[in-house]
This record gives structure tokens, C-alpha cells and sequence, in this order.
């Protein structure tokens, strides 16, 4: 199965718990094994459970892509020598970095895939350029549908994305162009917009909150490149 629904202690906002990247998964501590064993059968990735300055929401704090995973420059020591240790015994190619910016929900204002990244016009030119540098991709600063929280309104992997709905034609011409990958706009979890806090996702799968409908599975399937 490329697609599967699933909760995290009853929340349908796995993206809030988490983040996929084609190379590896992060998600927050102490899920039950059997929604451990979902994640590694439709992601086809290793798992690292972890937090984040001591908080569960790693989806929030962390951004990334194949080539670096980021997190905020409070992260605890611990945290970080442990996801690094991971990533060395999975034998990953994948650097974790602190990121110093007075931003720290990098997830919600960070969207990335091995071709590009959007990142939030809250972020500096300087700090663009950095990201740029450190994820080995374009970056582009800007919005989705008005929306600061780029990270939160949308997922993109290497095979396609999905955002929300009030996104424009132009921004959907825009960051087919950016990504690389044809783009759509949808929902998921019965109607909630910010995809991105709804599931997890990369090129072998995506694992949506359980609340998500029927039409809103195919429609996501299509958008992420899952539809024959």
C-alpha cells in the first residue's frame, strides 16, 4: 500500500508529530509499535523517535530533505547526539544542523524536497541563503495562499504536492516550477486546509490522519504521484 490512515494517541495531525524525508523519518516518542511498524512499511524509511527541546511536536520544530535534516538551535545536546548516532547507525548520509534564527517552528515555515524549498518570508535574505547552502537546493521566500506557515499549508515530496485549497492558479504554476513536481491543491482529515500538520509523506508513501475521507485519500494519492 502506498497510502494508510492512522492517529498518534487518537490525533489525526501526524504532521504535527513528525517529518518524512526519503532517507529517513523523525517522529516524536512513544508511539506503540504497531503504528511504528505502518510508518516503516508505507515509508519504506528508517525511524528515528525522538523530541525536540523536549517536546513531541518534531514536525513543528524540524524541516528538511535528503540532503539535511533541521531543527532549532535550542535543541538539547542529548537530542541532537542521539538523532545524529541514529542516522550513523542507519548509516544515513543525511547532516542534522542546529538552525540559529530567532525562528524556531522550522517545520511549520519550511517545505522541501531534494529539488527546492519555499520557506517563509519571515526568514531573512541571509537566512535564505543559508538554508540554500545547507539543504543544497534553490530557496525561494515566499507564501502559500497568503499563508506564512508554508510548512503547515502544504507537502511536497520528490513525486508530487499537495496544498491548500485557497491557493491560486499562478502559486500552483509557481511551485510546479519550484519543486519540480506537479503540484495540487486539496484537504485532508475532513476538510482541514493545513495538509502538512495532516500526514506524512515521501516518494514510497504517505501516511494520512485517520479523520481523512475517501475523496480526499484518491485525491491526495493523485497529487502525490501514487494514482497509475
Amino acid at each position: 500500500m502506498h497510502i494508510e490512515r492512522l492517529d498518534f494517541e487518537n490525533s489525526p495531525y501526524l504532521g504535527v508529530y513528525g517529518l518524512a524525508t526519503d532517507r529517513v523519518v523523525l517522529v516524536r516518542e512513544g508511539l506503540q509499535e504497531r503504528k511504528l511498524e505502518v510508518l516503516r512499511e508505507v515509508l519504506k524509511a528508517p525511524i528515528i523517535e525522538t523530541s525536540i527541546m523536549k517536546s513531541r511536536i518534531v514536525g513543528i520544530f524540524a524541516a528538511g530533505n535528503s540532503n539535511a535534516i533541521l531543527v532549532p538551535w535550542y535543541v538539547w545536546d542529548a537530542e541532537l547526539e542521539h538523532i545524529k548516532g541514529q542516522l550513523k547507525e542507519y548509516n544515513i548520509e543525511t547532516q542534522v544542523v542546529p538552525f540559529k534564527s530567532t525562528l524556531t517552528a522550522l517545520g511549520n515555515l519550511i517545505l522541501a524536497n531534494d529539488n527546492a524549498a519555499l520557506i517563509s518570508a519571515k526568514f531573512s535574505r541571509e537566512e535564505a541563503k543559508e538554508l540554500e547552502d545547507l539543504l543544497g537546493v534553490e530557496v525561494e521566500r515566499g507564501f502559500i495562499a497568503q499563508y506564512h506557515a508554508v510548512g503547515s499549508a502544504g507537502v511536497v515530496t520528490n513525486k508530487g504536492g499537495l496544498v491548500h485549497p485557497e491557493a491560486t492558479d499562478e502559486e500552483l504554476e509557481w511551485l510546479r516550477d519550484l519543486f519540480k513536481v506537479d503540484v495540487y491543491v486539496g484537504t485532508a482529515n475532513m476538510g482541514v486546509p493545513f495538509v502538512g500538520s495532516c500526514m506524512l509523506a515521501n516518494s514510497h508513501g504517505v501516511v494520512v490522519g485517520h479523520l481523512t475521507t475517501g475523496p480526499e485519500i484518491v485525491k491526495i494519492e493523485e497529487a502525490l504521484g501514487f494514482l497509475d
